[in-house]
């Protein structure tokens, strides 16, 4: 392309509204990161969209941008290729302008980590714009441990839950992996309990080792079952 091209804006964003009467356009829930519970993952149905001027002449005859869309792993492993022909448009006689709009219908992520997204004038293996999109796991949860006065006190009680079992199972190799949780006054056993965890909680699949699970959400919600009242259900 004869023409030098500046980049607008890029973003990874939800969805991309376009207003009929004056083509401006609308980001829903821009994007900088991607919190997921387990890789590799899916990511479906979100948007990369550029915007570009031209700088060069206004003359420019060319009415399109055969733009090329990557994005990189952090090992450094092209996860997507798409290219496009965007046509370019000229408004109230400015500048020819380009909005890129490229919809990522499904995207597999082996790896946490930052992920580079760059555009690409293809033909000229021009680098138009990049953008770097953080993809992790969870942050830590909080969890309100009960006292040892509390847990004396329930322990007293015959009708609560003190005992909770929950378990993952890899969606690859089918191999099942059981936790328990139970309410202990001493410490030394509640300590013991959570050393069976993983420190970061990130479970890694012990036959196939290749399918990883955060288990935040799963330690949250045993944590919360124990001291219940038992329901007839239960």
């Amino acid at each position: 392309m004869k023409s030098e091209i500046t980049h607008n804006y890029i973003h990874v964003c939800d969805n991309v509204i376009r207003d009929s009467q004056t083509g401006a356009l609308s980001f829903i829930n821009i994007r900088r990161q991607f919190v997921v519970e387990s890789f590799p993952t899916v990511l479906r149905n979100f948007f990369v969209t550029a915007g570009l001027t031209f700088k060069g002449d206004k003359k420019v005859k060319q009415t399109h941008l055969y733009a090329q869309l990557k994005l990189i792993s952090p090992d450094n492993k092209i996860q997507l290729d798409l290219k496009q022909s965007v046509p370019l448009e000229h408004r109230d006689k400015r500048l020819p302008n380009v909005d890129c709009i490229f919809r990522i219908e499904r995207l597999v992520c082996n790896d946490p980590g930052v992920y580079r997204i760059q555009l690409i004038d293809f033909p000229n293996e021009l680098l138009l714009a990049e953008l770097d999109v953080n993809i992790q796991f969870p942050p830590l949860p909080v969890i309100d441990h009960k006292s040892p006065a509390e847990i004396e006190a329930l322990l007293q009680q015959p009708d609560i839950i003190k005992k909770v079992e929950s378990s993952v199972q890899c969606p690859r190799c089918k191999h099942e992996r059981k936790f328990t949780l139970q309410l202990e006054k001493d410490l030394f056993k509640r300590l013991e309990q959570e050393t069976a965890l993983p420190d970061d909680l990130v479970y890694l699949c012990e036959k196939c080792g290749e399918w990883r699970i955060h288990l935040g959400k799963m330690l949250v919600f045993m944590y919360n079952k124990l001291g219940q009242k038992i329901t007839p259900n239960q």
